[in-house]
């Protein structure tokens, strides 16, 4: 083989080396920027994500201060109506009954306004009930001065002091007169345990002295009590 020859394959090869090289050299860049692009699609979707998450936290929070906003209102719908109630009730302990005797009329609205008042911090709805459709409003005994002040008052406060306020039905209040003849009759749910059917305390005491000294022996109380209920009664003729 001659110098020429043998020099011209050399060339060859090396050509061939080098071509070898290159394409080795390209499939390997290649490569590296097909990870590339992985890990930054990967970053975008990492990021993506985190901005959809940003983008529902910012709906989420005027929602969250809509609710709140809601709530404070509703709260200061009660506190309003509350301190009405409140007003209204004070004003008739304080205000009326200085010789002892008051118009049925005045104890009802002192009745009903005690319940509004006290139904403010009962959550379930319509758990207070009062049923007032057999009070004669034209009876000559409704604008008189004939009950004694606040006598109701006893039966309201002992079902809201040892009722089941969480009960859907926890009081239901009957009111009566007719003719000569007030009725009331406070029924509440009792809680486990309740105490309503033990011995009575002060409250009940005082309320039968006052009713023996100011309507001389013309009233009667009675009280039952099972497992679910609690029954008291007043009656009083005048």
């Amino acid at each position: 083989m001659t110098t020429s020859a043998l020099t011209i394959i050399i060339v060859i090869s090396v050509i061939s080396i080098l071509v070898m090289l290159k394409l080795y050299s390209d499939q390997d860049s290649q490569k590296q920027k097909i990870e590339e692009l992985i890990n930054l699609n990967k970053k975008l979707i990492s990021k993506n994500t985190s901005l959809e998450a940003n983008r529902l936290k910012f709906i989420l929070q005027p929602h969250t201060l809509n609710n709140i906003l809601a709530h404070l209102q509703a709260f200061s719908s009660k506190l309003n109506q509350g301190m009405d109630y409140l007003s209204e009730n004070l004003e008739y302990i304080f205000y009326k009954g200085e010789d002892h005797f008051v118009t049925l009329e005045d104890e009802i609205n002192f009745i009903k306004n005690y319940l509004k008042l006290n139904e403010l911090f009962i959550n379930e709805i319509n758990a207070v009930q009062i049923f007032d459709s057999h009070v004669d409003t034209n009876s000559d005994f409704y604008r008189i001065k004939c009950i004694p002040h606040l006598i109701t008052a006893y039966f309201l406060e002992n079902a809201f002091k040892h009722g089941n306020l969480n009960h859907p039905e926890f009081l239901k209040l009957h009111l009566s007169l007719q003719k000569n003849r007030f009725e009331i009759t406070v029924i509440n749910k009792t809680r486990t345990n309740n105490r309503q059917n033990k011995k009575n305390g002060v409250g009940l005491e005082n309320m039968k002295s006052r009713l023996e000294l100011l309507m001389n022996g013309k009233f009667k109380i009675s009280n039952s009590c099972d497992e679910k209920e609690y029954r008291s009664t007043l009656i009083i003729v005048f």
